[in-house]
């Protein structure tokens, strides 16, 4: 199921076509998860991509996971980010170009202010890790920080 809540995710955020949803729908019957609205998207071509659109939308609401508006998409995957860069998972400089990206593109119903600074924070902090080489662990304790205050000010989504 998390594979495909993570494409109905790309899909909100224009980053998966529509042409390649019956495809993503096929990987999923094929992993177990099943619905009837699953099976027809499944069941499209490359060319039906309104329907398949419309069909994600129903697929996903009878597995329980509506579609997420973008800026809620944003936040989630932000939010993912700083755990595991906090967990350890995933490199300080990777996670806060990452949650740079998220964040200053985010969707205009993302508090303005909250959205400024934390994802021109993690912008500054992923061009100082480039410019800056010799100060690598503050930057990184720095990103840790930022990771930090982004779970404690990130609205529930």
């Amino acid at each position: 199921m998390e594979k495909l809540r993570e494409a109905a995710d790309d899909y909100v955020l224009d980053q998966l076509g529509g042409a390649d949803l019956p495809m993503v729908a096929a990987h999923a019957l094929a992993r177990g998860v099943d619905s009837p609205a699953l099976r027809e998207l499944a069941g499209l071509s490359r060319t039906d991509v309104r329907e398949a659109a419309d069909l994600l939308k129903q697929a996903m609401s009878e597995l329980g996971h509506p579609l997420c508006e973008p800026a809620a998409v944003r936040w989630r995957r932000a939010r993912d980010l700083a755990r595991a860069v906090l967990g350890g998972e995933v490199a300080p400089d990777r996670a806060a170009g990452q949650i740079a990206y998220l964040l200053v593109d985010a969707d205009e119903r993302v508090p303005c202010g909250i959205r400024q600074d934390l994802g021109m924070r993690c912008e500054l902090l992923s061009v100082a890790w480039e410019d800056e080489p010799a100060h690598r662990d503050a930057i990184a304790a720095a990103i840790k920080a930022a990771a930090r205050d982004l779970l404690a000010s990130a609205p529930d989504t």
